[in-house]
């Protein structure tokens, strides 16, 4: 029996020096073994609008089912929300949020900051969470979710320990961070990898998960760099976050929750390391410091490793650990070591064990061909048929694959732990319970009174019938004990019973019933709803008050004037070409490529100034991400830029940057990049409303839902260019090739360029940025020429070409190109052989073709 103390599973507030233990659910059974195994909190999808659409998840009564099971037991559940929202799908949402909030949830998980937005308007009462899908990885980030009305942040997993606590010691908002489960190679929000090869996008909950498919890494001339380093095909795929062993420096650094991954994995997996993870936390309680005994034993770090791994890392916890972070040979589940094959033929497989084997286990041999796998249906050991072989024993399995002496051989699936697992949850024997103490008074002639004390409150209750003298079988503590203790499924077992009842007396085995119903009724009737009573007429009167004012907002917004190009360049080539070819609004900077000169700072102050004297608009556009240390670094550079005779607008590209800006200076002209993710009407109105002037939208785009949104100056799409699919702290060729790790790095991006290949032989650009981060962008660029008529119909005024990686006669082109079709004559109007013309033009300046991203097909 799992006995909690009268606080478990309260949750934490901000800095109360308690770490939840948040594990996830992707299903019923899932979600019960995390409950009984002892998370304080869930979190869980509904069957929309969440990151998780191959899980299971749950339907309305089954999240109203699970909200009452987790709060009588004192466990929170989060429900996640977090994807990118459609407006098409907010009618459908609007009721989604009343009803979670309807049944009790104690929060929702959010990445959409059109979706906080109008929560913050229409559901105030209901606490929202910033999931890691929203990149915050900076103090900066975590003030502007502040504003946003968020309580708490799931901190981006590329956070180091300093970084953390910085952060935590900065705000009141609780911190949530990931310490167990897979990791993401990308900043979680900002891969459009999947998206873009194959329509199933990670921000929409339905991710493919390329990067644990296998990859070639080549130089310019095609050939594998790697071919000798014999690490593996899989680049791009994580091993799986293991801080188990770190849970004294979170405690110390301030963290407030500690997240569990897997709503995709088995309720077994929930199982086996939430109980782990539970019992480490325990012991860590148990000491006054963060340095004490180990907190785990070897067989909880055995299990822990068996239940699944793909080998395990601390991430970028202690420094970057380069190579450390992946599993560059399994993409899945590797299992534990079991031992080598002694030998092999007619159908029988040697083995010397170094690990205990069961019937049932699943074990994987490692040859040189690849991997073979068998179920233990036949275990002998000495010639005589066994359910169990131990370590040093050489056991004899049936066997018809391949293999040969001295291959290694794995458990990757544990039938013993497995079911101990399952155990844990079995339907009806739930056995999460907390202390009830009974006392019981009375005497001949008066009502029964009975005591109770649980979850630090007291009741008191007597039976509607008196006591009488007992003629025979008085009630004694034994039958009283027997009779009240009959708790069943309830979250209570009877830890005391004391009896003061004066002489024999007897009282009707119903009234015994009904009381004991009375109690456990009343315990849990404070759990049963925590809403503060929103009624369904005041709610739907707030989302008209909404839909107003984002109609007066649309009104609001800048008229439509020209038609204008927007030029995304990267240093002083690209901006050459952009100005011999008359582009009229430049974006300059954003990343600074080694593989290019980039802009400085300086340089951009010159370029400002040069283009503010050919009268040619410009802004500056910030990076993508930045960390604690460079946000310093940005911060001295922008307010030495807040004196400039000329000072550009900037454009932003998170969430932190933006609030830095308005630190500086309130009244800074602001413009939003696309990897906001502003991807609905609400999303918009936020931003407009923080007095950004220009929008850029999300790519993820269909042409309908642009046009939804279009009208109006303040918008901007981007219509030809490099589709950047991926950005992250791994550096793929700095960790196989220069033995990145740390601050040490022997620089070898700058010999590229660089690409990784995929199966089908597609050749994806790899870049490098100067803060080391590695860019990954698609093969074919972003082509939508032959729809500029249609987008222009639509009533987009303002395209963007991004060409930040494009020489200067290609930039030069381009430009001229798409000036001439869409600010100098009507794009409705064009030619079908000019049109015809200019995309031989466009395909010869780039041979490795074009997309439409997602103007036509749209992403699941």
């Amino acid at each position: 029996m799992v006995k909690q103390s009268e606080t478990t599973g309260s949750g934490p507030e901000a800095g109360d020096g308690t770490m939840e233990l948040l594990a996830p659910a992707g299903s019923w059974e899932a979600f019960k073994a995390a409950v009984e195994n002892g998370a304080d909190a869930v979190y869980l999808g509904g069957k929309s609008f969440n990151a998780r659409a191959g899980a299971a998840n749950f339907a309305l009564e089954e999240l109203k089912s699970a909200v009452r099971y987790a709060h009588e037991r004192r466990v929170k559940v989060y429900v996640t929300v977090n994807i990118l929202v459609a407006d098409r799908e907010f009618p459908e949402l609007t009721e989604y949020l009343y009803a979670l909030y309807s049944l009790g949830a104690d929060a929702v998980i959010l990445q959409d900051p059109g979706v906080a937005w109008f929560m913050r308007h229409i559901l105030p009462e209901m606490e929202i969470h910033a999931s890691t899908q929203m990149t915050v990885n900076t103090q900066w980030g975590v003030r502007r979710l502040e504003s946003m009305g968020f309580a708490r942040v799931v901190l981006a997993r590329e956070l180091s320990a300093g970084e953390m606590a910085q952060i935590c010691a900065s705000t009141p908002l609780a911190i949530e961070v990931f310490v167990h489960g897979a990791l993401c190679v990308c900043y979680s929000g900002q891969c459009l990898m999947s998206s873009f090869i194959g329509g199933r996008s990670g921000n929409r909950g339905t991710c493919a998960q390329p990067c644990r498919l296998s990859y070639t890494l080549v130089d310019g001339a095609g050939k594998d760099v790697l071919a000798e380093a014999n690490l593996g095909d899989h680049l791009l795929s994580p091993r799986d976050l293991n801080l188990v062993e770190e849970l004294g420096e979170l405690r110390k650094i301030g963290v407030d929750s500690l997240k569990i991954e897997g709503r995709m994995k088995r309720p077994e997996y929930v199982a086996t390391v939430t109980r782990i993870y539970r019992q480490a936390l325990g012991r860590l309680e148990r000491v006054e410091s963060s340095e004490g005994p180990e907190l785990l034993e070897p067989e909880e770090r055995r299990e822990l490793t068996q239940i699944f791994n793909r080998d395990f890392t601390q991430a970028y916890f202690f420094s970057h650990p380069g190579a450390e972070l992946m599993s560059y040979k399994r993409p899945n589940n590797r299992g534990t070591r079991l031992g080598r094959v002694k030998s092999y033929g007619r159908g029988r497989l040697f083995l010397k064990l170094e690990a205990e084997l069961n019937q049932g286990d699943g074990v994987e041999i490692w040859t040189g061909q690849g991997r073979e796998g068998l179920s233990v249906t036949g275990l002998r050991v000495a010639g005589s048929p066994v359910a169990r072989a131990q370590a040093g024993d050489v056991v004899e399995l049936e066997f018809s694959g391949r293999s040969a002496p001295g291959d290694r051989v794995f458990k990757t699936h544990d039938a013993v732990l497995m079911e101990k697992a399952r155990r844990s949850f079995q339907e009806g024997k739930e056995e999460r319970r907390f202390a009830l103490t009974l006392r019981v008074r009375g005497r001949v002639g008066a009502k029964l009174e009975l005591d109770a004390e649980s979850w630090g409150r007291h009741l008191v209750f007597s039976s509607s019938g008196f006591l009488e003298k007992a003629r025979q079988r008085p009630l004694t503590e034994d039958y009283l004990r027997q009779q009240l203790g009959r708790l069943g499924t309830t979250p209570f077992y009877l830890e005391s019973l004391r009896v003061d009842l004066e002489g024999d007396v007897i009282l009707p085995v119903s009234e015994l019933n009904e009381l004991r119903r009375k109690v456990v009724a009343a315990l849990l009737a404070g759990e049963e709803n925590r809403t503060s009573g929103l009624t369904p007429d005041e709610y739907h009167r707030r989302v008209g008050k909404w839909s107003e004012s984002l109609r007066a907002g649309r009104r609001a917004a800048p008229k439509a004037g020209a038609r204008l190009v927007s030029v995304a360049v990267a240093d002083s080539e690209g901006l050459a070409g952009a100005l011999e070819a008359g582009a009229g609004r430049l974006l300059l900077g954003g990343e600074r490529w080694r593989s290019q000169a980039g802009f400085s700072p300086a340089e951009i102050r010159r370029a400002v100034e040069h283009c503010h004297e050919l009268g040619v608009e410009s802004v500056w556009r910030l990076p993508r991400i930045l960390n604690e240390e460079q946000s310093l670094y940005w911060l001295k550079i922008l307010k030495q830029a807040a004196r400039w005779e000329i000072r550009p607008p900037l454009m932003v590209a998170n969430l932190g940057e933006l609030e830095m800006i308005k630190a500086v200076d309130p009244d800074w002209p602001l413009e939003a990049d696309y990897s906001l993710n502003v991807f609905n009407e609400a999303g918009v109105d936020y931003f407009r409303r923080e007095k950004v002037r220009v929008i850029t939208l999300s790519p993820e785009l269909h042409h309908e839902q642009i046009e939804r949104l279009a009208g109006g100056a303040h918008l901007e799409m981007l219509v030809f260019g490099d589709l950047e699919m991926m950005v992250s702290e791994y550096c793929l060729i700095g960790a196989a090739l220069g033995g990145k790790k740390g601050q040490t790095c022997a620089g070898l991006c700058r010999e590229g360029p660089y690409f990784l290949r995929d199966r089908l032989k597609y050749d994806f650009p790899l870049e490098t940025d100067w803060d080391c981060r590695m860019h990954l962008f698609n093969v074919k660029r972003l082509n939508l020429y032959g729809e500029l008529g249609q987008i222009a119909a639509m009533g987009m005024k303002r395209i963007r070409l991004q060409l930040a990686r494009s020489d200067r006669e290609r930039v030069r082109q381009v430009v001229g190109l798409f000036r001439a079709a869409w600010e100098k004559s009507d794009p409705e109007k064009r030619d079908a052989g000019d049109i015809e013309e200019s995309q031989k033009v466009l395909a010869r300046l780039y041979p490795q073709g074009f997309t439409k991203g997602h103007f036509f097909r749209g992403i699941l």
